[in-house]
């Protein structure tokens, strides 16, 4: 499979463009709503509001903090803009014309994106891989391993005995539809820094592949118990295995990216196009 470059400058073009988009649209309010989170003069950000200009549901204090600045920064340009009559000029007028091309054309292109569904092969999959490996040369220590959180020292022992004499996924299988179950993650690549709490990198560092820890209490009150299937050291490249999910999640964009290509090309036969030069 040929090396494919990943490209995302049609996404960089949606986000520069909604977002600001969103701010001067979406979220302005002249009536005064029941309830709101910023104001600038008569108008106003509400909750609704603030729900379009993000893409989750979950956001952190400080990128909340964050896009309510950028709206009233954004709302005082604006209102400034208006009082000077820049939206009434014609460069103002010929700008928001591209800038509606621009958006019609993103906006396009993420909806065939959104539909693509591109198909391929384990081969293919290695060979991407292969041909691409030093991309996925690791920055810190990391460690290949199994692990399962339940709520209840009593489940997490009983777990490990299971997983000692039967293997991970009977072990999983017994434990499914244990109350004490919190979550399981199988074969999953996890860098040093991101290991919690700090006691299971010092029990990783100590095991052997295929070796099973303690039963690990963290401070959230849940007990794990994590099975060591391989460890990689800072610089080096894992096996395939170990970062599949990546290799697939990269391939595939790939892939999109390819076919939104394909697409644009397709569409240049379809239209007459004639580009003079000079």
């Amino acid at each position: 499979m040929k090396n494919l470059n990943l490209r995302s400058s049609w996404i960089k073009i949606i986000e520069g463009i909604i977002f600001p988009l969103l701010i001067l649209s979406a979220c302005s309010e002249s009536k005064k709503p029941d309830s709101y989170i910023a104001k600038v003069n008569d108008s106003y950000l509400t909750e609704s509001g603030f729900a379009e200009l993000i893409d989750s549901q979950f956001v952190s204090d400080a990128s909340r903090s964050a896009v309510i600045k950028n709206w009233v920064r954004q709302e005082i340009l604006y209102q400034e803009a208006l009082k000077e009559g820049l939206t009434e000029t014609k460069k103002f007028k010929e700008t928001l014309e591209n800038t509606k091309k621009q958006l019609a054309a993103a906006l396009i292109l993420k909806k065939f994106a959104a539909t693509a569904q591109p198909q391929f092969t384990k081969d293919e999959l290695e060979d991407f891989f292969e041909e691409n490996e030093s991309s996925f040369k690791l920055p810190f220590n990391a460690y290949y391993v199994n692990r399962v959180n339940f709520s209840g020292r009593d489940a997490a022992v009983k777990f490990r005995t299971d997983l000692i004499m039967t293997g991970w996924n009977d072990a999983i299988k017994k434990s499914k539809h244990d109350p004490d179950l919190v979550n399981f993650e199988n074969a999953i690549l996890i860098s040093e820094q991101d290991l919690q709490p700090v006691r299971l990198l010092r029990i990783l560092e100590g095991l052997y592949p295929l070796e099973i820890s303690i039963v690990i209490p963290d401070e959230r009150g849940y007990y794990s118990v994590v099975q060591l299937l391989d460890k990689y050291s800072a610089g080096s490249i894992p096996d395939f295995y170990a970062v599949k999910g990546e290799v697939e999640r990269r391939f595939r964009a790939a892939l999109t990216e390819l076919a939104v290509e394909n697409y644009i090309n397709e569409l240049y036969s379809f239209s007459e196009v004639e580009i003079k030069n000079d």
